[in-house]
């Protein structure tokens, strides 16, 4: 019998034989906060032979794959359906290659993540445990949450396709200056991409180059130095030179927040002096010595 998770972000919603309801209530078994999103907008269906989704009679209508659908229509693993701005993959897994799901506590008041046992939310505060099947309230909800990993599945390609899900609705909360809120969306796909690339796993250029961006991006709000740091040990963890743009961003950010750490960005020039480098690269150094000079100053 085929078992399916769907993915939202880096969330993995155990779906079990029946349907499994998505909409804008709260009712429903997974909750949205989106205005694109109807209260009963889409149904996912699951039985032995496999698992279908249908539009609700909504107003925006449900796509799979980029293309709109009409009633039942057939998803199978790797699968992606659009719900208003949301996207969510569907995954699937044999008895023989089942999941190894951490079961986590899911903060009803936030949405926040927190470890297993844990007696209150680490973001907001609010008292965990008890009976809350859904959540509402600008996050996504679901009465069997559950955050999974993948026997046999490559870790970097895991930490990939987690990442390129959940970046969009952190460039939302970037857009929106709620840094706080982006950051608990993106630090542990951000920290998971900095570990691999410390144990020499190839990390895909798109990947890296996404990382960058939000790295930085996180560096404009109150936990600069933190992001700063992160940005430069993964370009060191993956022995990358940086890019003019991500050096000029640098230069702009370390002012901005009087940046005074100069270890990483020293480690970085000191692996980097031992390669063979082309003048264009050499020009580059050079201006990456300017910045752990502005730094250490």
């Amino acid at each position: 019998m085929a078992r399916f998770r769907l993915r939202y972000g880096t969330t993995d919603l155990e779906v079990p034989l029946g349907d499994f309801v998505i909409g804008r209530s709260s009712s429903c078994n997974l909750a949205l906060d989106d205005g694109l999103v109807s209260r009963r907008h889409a149904r996912l269906r699951v039985t032995e032979g496999g698992a279908t989704v249908e539009d609700l009679g909504s107003r925006n209508g449900v796509q799979v794959n980029g293309k709109p659908i009409s009633g039942a229509h057939a998803v199978k693993h790797l699968d992606r359906i659009t719900i208003g701005n949301q996207e969510l993959v569907l995954l699937e897994k044999s008895q023989h290659s089942a999941a190894q799901t951490l079961q986590i506590e899911r903060c009803w008041s936030c949405g926040g993540l927190n470890e297993p046992g844990a007696k209150s939310c680490a973001s907001c505060g609010a008292k965990l445990g008890g009976d809350h099947p859904t959540m509402a309230g600008g996050k996504p909800t679901a009465r069997f949450a559950a955050l999974s990993v993948a026997a046999g599945e490559d870790e970097a390609t895991t930490s990939s396709s987690s990442f390129t899900l959940i970046a969009p609705i952190a460039e939302k909360a970037l857009a929106l200056q709620r840094y706080d809120e982006a950051a608990r969306l993106l630090a542990p796909s951000l920290k998971r991409l900095l570990e691999l690339a410390r144990r020499g796993k190839t990390v895909p250029p798109e990947t890296f180059e996404r990382g960058t961006h939000m790295g930085l991006r996180l560096a404009e709000g109150p936990d600069a130095s933190r992001w700063l740091t992160w940005s430069i040990e993964l370009h060191d963890a993956t022995g990358t030179l940086m890019s003019a743009e991500t050096i000029d961003r640098l230069h702009e950010l370390v002012r901005k927040a009087r940046y005074a750490d100069p270890k990483p960005l020293r480690a970085y020039l000191a692996a980097l002096r031992d390669k063979k480098l082309s003048p264009a690269q050499r020009f580059t150094m050079r201006r990456l010595e300017s910045l752990e000079r502005v730094i250490s100053a």
